[in-house]
């Protein structure tokens, strides 16, 4: 399975995916959902939202910030899991492109069993969303 990461703008242009794929959506909360242009290969969306933050030692989460949550990550893998005969590829996408969405991929591409290392090489994966997405993959 192919992983291709984007951030919001790309996606609202519209991308070139040359095999039948799905989409993982995340946006900040206060955010409205991306705008996913009918394209013939992209066969289900999954829109997610969840502030790019992590958890930092004993200090409070901010009331403010909505951190991701296992929920959320057993929801990725959920619909992963549904479509993944069905699809070659999975797009993730978030607000920049940088953190969130490479975290997932790296994490559901390991589970899948590729090397997930490129996107920390050319990206910084959020490390709490990546954690609780290989968790949420070993269930």
């Amino acid at each position: 399975m192919k992983f291709i990461v984007r951030d919001r703008e790309s996606v609202e242009q519209g991308i070139l995916v040359r095999s039948s794929y799905i989409l993982i959506s995340i946006r900040d909360p206060d955010k409205r959902k991306v705008r996913v242009p009918k394209q013939s290969g992209l066969r289900g969306v999954l829109h997610l939202a969840f502030h790019d933050a992590e958890p930092a030692g004993n200090m409070a989460v901010p009331e403010n910030i909505t951190l991701m949550t296992e929920k959320h990550a057993r929801r990725v893998w959920s619909f992963v899991k549904k479509w993944e005969k069905q699809v070659g590829t999975v797009v993730v996408q978030c607000e920049q492109g940088m953190s969130r969405s490479p975290a997932v991929a790296a994490a559901l591409c390991k589970r899948l069993g590729g090397d997930e290392s490129r996107f920390f090489k050319r990206y910084q994966p959020n490390h709490h969303v990546y954690r609780l997405m290989v968790e949420a993959t070993k269930l």
